[in-house]
């Protein structure tokens, strides 16, 4: 079996510890000795006081097994938080440290509006709402928080007035960390923390799903026949019988009294969609004239929705304004889905395609700031959109807010009424395209048309909305990365400021390390000196039999070895700098 090896740095053989520069002063144990001076174990006038120790060390240890467990799950929470996810890991056990676990009961603010404050917070466990107050007085909900959300960051950086009110919407367990302890661990150069709509001004509060409607045979395959005849989800996605059923398991009943406006055009809070059971709808939309930007007259009546119809849902698919009114012309019935479950069953994809998306996602060079579970939650959150030959997929000109993966089928790109080259996708050669990725960063004009020349072409979708709503803005994110690229690069030695190591930071690869010479040899393989050819570092190697290690049942215990060494952070403990195969 191929070895794998351990690398870590070398040290004057006087000192046991290792560090990225050789210490210079020599370090050695004494013998341990008992407070009077004597051997370790030695007799004393407390000798035959076993009954009152052994109880003290009873206590001890489980105090000191609490605070273990505290410590592990801290551990824990910062390897699944995603913000969290982007500090190197030698970082986790001082963030882990420093976070003080707070709880707080239902109904408690956490944030006051207005305060000023200087902490900063970490969902652990529950939900929290986020409320501000506007200027005439009422109380705008605008987000609600789940576990591994964060909020408050703003105090880290100065005494910035709070923006809105965080309040326990059930018992709520978060970590805190203050804006001196953040500071005194350089954690603002590892986060850069982006301008998230969700808890600052804008972003709407999670639409509310209603307990569902029992339904009978013909109801649900009415709202089976409505789901499928409707031409928007039929281009996005194939609704099978499983995704038709989760529709209907979910969907509630509603009345709707004629002359009510159950959908407002223009309205930003597009949380419904609906199905007609009974009853008729009239769609009324603005008008634009030739030239004009602003409509023009009052909206006139472009279509109308009977029993088995159905609409709302470009709206919810892409987080944009209602495109018209929809007004009630007798007392009908509806059912209805909230956008949360809406999304959720269109985007249910199977592992393997998570994978394929995700792979997808890799070959997209503006997105190589992301880590792998934000790429993964991108995946998840990818629209499929079907398009026929000739169809226009995006226009020279036009605004767009879109980005586009082609995975199958041909499309041309047009510039100024020309064909200027074309992208071809095949998933059976593992081939995808890609266009419109720069409306992940701003509302860019589209620079060329794309047409499909296939006769058909299948895309993956993705709006800078939803892309802002999960991760917040892209260019936040690159800044953030490219930033702590150059930090690193600019140091070069790995040492942060405070004299804290920080080796995740370099990179050290195996073809630019010579061997000097063996140090020793031990049950499980052999440590031996190798050199940097460039900065003439100096580095213990490690080699393990991985067949010695399997035959022995060690895998979990190398591999947990190799985890804690790459954590460490002191001057006075090994640190593993890289491991290799081969």
């Amino acid at each position: 079996s191929s070895p794998s090896f351990r690398l870590a740095p070398t040290f004057p053989p006087q000192i046991r510890v290792s560090c990225a520069q050789p210490l210079r002063t020599a370090m050695g144990c004494g013998g341990s000795k008992g407070e009077s001076g004597g051997p370790k174990g030695g007799g004393g006038k407390n000798a035959g006081g076993g009954s009152a120790k052994g109880g003290q060390k009873s206590t001890d240890m489980k105090v000191a097994n609490a605070e273990n467990a505290e410590y592990q799950a801290k551990m824990k929470f910062c390897e699944q938080v995603p913000l969290l996810k982007r500090l190197p890991k030698d970082q986790h056990p001082l963030v882990a440290e420093a976070m003080v676990m707070q709880e707080f009961e239902k109904g408690a603010k956490i944030i006051n509006q207005g305060d000023t404050g200087d902490e900063f917070f970490v969902i652990r466990a529950g939900t929290a709402n986020v409320e501000r107050k506007e200027e005439d007085g009422s109380v705008k909900a605008l987000a609600t928080l789940k576990a591994g959300d964060y909020f408050g960051e703003n105090a880290l950086k100065s005494d910035e007035l709070r923006q809105a009110s965080i309040i326990a919407a059930e018992k709520l367990t978060a970590f805190k960390i203050t804006r001196a302890k953040f500071q005194e661990l350089g954690l603002n150069d590892y986060l850069q923390f982006a301008n998230r709509r969700a808890v600052g001004a804008g972003q709407q509060a999670e639409s509310k799903a209603k307990p569902p409607s029992p339904k009978t045979p013909q109801e649900k395959q009415l709202i089976a026949d409505a789901l499928r005849s409707n031409e928007n989800l039929a281009s996005i996605t194939k609704l099978d019988d499983d995704r038709v059923n989760q529709f209907i398991e979910v969907m509630w009943k509603e009345t709707v009294a004629a002359g009510a406006e159950i959908i407002v055009e223009a309205d930003l809070n597009a949380d419904y969609f609906y199905v007609v059971q009974d009853g008729s709808f009239d769609i009324f939309a603005s008008q634009l004239e030739d030239g004009e930007d602003a409509p023009k007259g009052d909206p006139q009546v472009v279509g109308t929705a009977a029993k088995g119809g159905s609409f709302g849902e470009l709206a919810l698919l892409y987080f944009v304004p209602r495109a018209a009114t929809v007004k009630a012309t007798e007392d009908s019935t509806v059912w209805a889905i909230d956008r949360g479950n809406f999304k959720r069953i269109l985007m249910q994809v199977s592992e393997a395609k998570l994978k394929d998306y995700v792979k997808y996602l890799d070959g997209v060079s503006i997105l190589s700031a992301l880590i792998s579970q934000e790429k993964k939650q991108l995946a998840t959150a990818l629209v499929e959109m079907h398009f026929t030959k000739d169809e226009f997929v995006i226009q020279q000109g036009e605004a767009g807010a879109t980005f586009y993966i082609l995975y199958d089928g041909q499309v041309n790109i047009i510039k100024d009424g020309a064909i200027v080259s074309n992208l071809s996708a095949s998933p059976q050669r593992c081939i995808a395209q890609y266009f419109g990725d720069g409306a992940l960063l701003d509302n860019e004009t589209r620079g060329a048309t794309v047409q499909v020349c296939s006769e058909t072409a299948k895309t993956l979708v993705l709006d800078r909305d939803s892309f802002d709503m999960l991760l917040g803005p892209l260019k936040e994110i690159i800044k953030a990365s490219e930033q702590n690229g150059n930090r690193a690069a600019a140091k070069g030695s790995g040492v942060l400021p405070g004299g804290i190591q920080d080796g995740s930071k370099v990179k050290i690869l195996r073809k630019d390390l010579s061997r000097i010479g063996l140090l020793g040899c031990g049950g499980f393989g052999t440590v031996e000196l190798w050199e940097h050819k460039k900065t003439g570092d100096t580095y213990a190697m490690k080699g393990l039999s991985k067949g010695y290690i399997v035959k022995t049942g060690m895998q979990d215990s190398v591999m947990n070895e190799k985890n804690i060494l790459m954590m460490t952070n002191s001057i006075f403990v090994i640190k593993c700098y890289a491991t290799y195969n081969g």
